[in-house]
């Protein structure tokens, strides 16, 4: 008996006589299953209306373009998909260089570099004088036929970092033995990470949902999309947060300092900074108003500790040699590492932000944040009402599983 998906496909065959390698496989494995109900090559062929010699062509067809798929090589795009032959097609004017092009690309790669079209047209016009004299669309097109050709495509990164991801992995799982080392015996009370953050006044996002065919797409953000603070967010291992720092764009002794700020919820505590940065200044400022509270507060026969990142205020002598004096022993994440070995980075700061993506998206639909047409800029209180929100948020458990995330839980379990 026929079933849906052989109808289907007969349907298919009668309104075209040129097939994809997609077709050819569902054609082939509905052949074989009607085979193994006791049809024929012949007849399960003419219930596809299909010649039945085109079974046995098709099915050298498809193994060619499974063995193809199946090697580690670069092989032509589409082979199992929407192209109706596996067949070299015309050689295009970079083939007589393709060994010499792939090599060039996937020691960049191996190397962590990004490769992009524009990095393929000058290595193709360092290999070939005639490639040079072209016209930069004819390049272009040049360029875009080869890399479908043998198979590349352009990529999202799914992780930036300054050091081969090889490096950073070993250097962070030397990092980790050293902490378990560390704190072997410790109360995760007294270990504790702080790391800042920048907290921009809007969260636009650049997708949306639109009609079909719409050619331009508007999204509406703040006025002034820039503006940002910063947020200093500081964990213990055993999942507590200490009050958070943030920072505003603004004279340290100034009316916004000395007034303004004064005025704005009492869960967290504010600066200002010319650059709304964390320097020295601040980073004292936070020792003497987040740390010196929260150390007094500990048994002082006890020593914490401290992971900071190697941020350049983090490392200065100035600043980890006052921590030191507390009695607070510094340990400081290698550069790279970051994002492998930081739970506030991954548990605290990424919650924060996507709680206030959410508080803002909320403000500019029912909250006022567009009036007369104009979308407005969030002020500093609602910045600050955002952050001490999503702060007050976080649970102790969501804490916690920030340092399993980051390799601790051997120390947190």
């Amino acid at each position: 008996m026929v079933n849906i998906a052989t109808v289907l496909l007969k349907k298919q065959a009668l309104a075209r006589r040129s097939f994809s390698m997609k077709y050819k496989r569902q054609a082939i494995n509905a052949i074989n299953d009607m085979m193994l109900h006791g049809h024929t090559v012949r007849t399960a062929s003419n219930a596809l209306n299909l010649p039945h010699w085109y079974y046995r062509r098709w099915r050298k067809s498809v193994s060619k373009a499974d063995r193809l798929a199946s090697v580690d090589a670069v092989v032509p795009s589409g082979i199992t998909g929407d192209t109706r032959k596996v067949h070299p097609g015309r050689l295009g004017q970079l083939a007589p260089f393709q060994d010499e092009l792939l090599a060039s690309v996937f020691e960049m790669r191996q190397q962590g570099l990004p490769v992009n079209t524009r990095t393929l047209r000058k290595e193709a016009a360092r290999v070939s004088d005639e490639f040079k004299t072209k016209s930069t669309q004819a390049k272009i097109s040049s360029v875009y036929r080869f890399i479908k050709k043998v198979g590349l495509s352009n990529r999202v990164s799914t992780h930036v970092a300054q050091k081969d991801h090889r490096e950073t992995e070993e250097e962070s799982t030397h990092f980790l033995t050293l902490m378990r080392q560390k704190v072997s015996g410790m109360d995760p009370e007294d270990v504790l990470n702080m790391d800042q953050t920048p907290i921009p006044y809007s969260f636009p996002s650049s997708r949306t949902l639109e009609k079909k065919g719409a050619k331009t797409i508007n999204v509406r953000t703040s006025t002034t999309d820039t503006k940002r603070a910063t947020l200093a967010a500081t964990v213990t291992a055993s999942g507590k947060l200490l009050t958070p720092f943030l920072i505003f764009k603004g004279k340290t002794n100034g009316r916004i300092a000395n007034r303004e700020l004064q005025t704005y919820p009492d869960e967290c505590i504010y600066a200002c900074q010319e650059k709304a940065w964390m320097d020295e200044s601040m980073m004292n400022k936070w020792i003497d108003l987040v740390l010196i509270p929260w150390k007094n507060s500990r048994d002082p026969s006890i020593t914490p500790l401290l992971i900071l990142d190697a941020y350049r205020v983090h490392m200065m002598g100035s600043i980890v040699n006052r921590i030191q004096a507390l009695g607070i022993e510094v340990q400081h994440i290698p550069a790279g590492c970051t994002y492998l070995c930081q739970p506030v980075d991954v548990g605290i700061n990424r919650s924060i932000k996507k709680a206030m993506t959410e508080q803002w998206e909320e403000w500019m639909i029912h909250g006022g944040g567009v009036e007369g047409g104009i979308a407005k800029t969030p002020t500093r209180r609602q910045v600050a009402e955002w952050i001490v929100g999503s702060y007050r948020n976080i649970s102790e458990q969501t804490a916690r599983n920030a340092w399993k995330k980051r390799g601790y839980q051997w120390f947190i379990d």
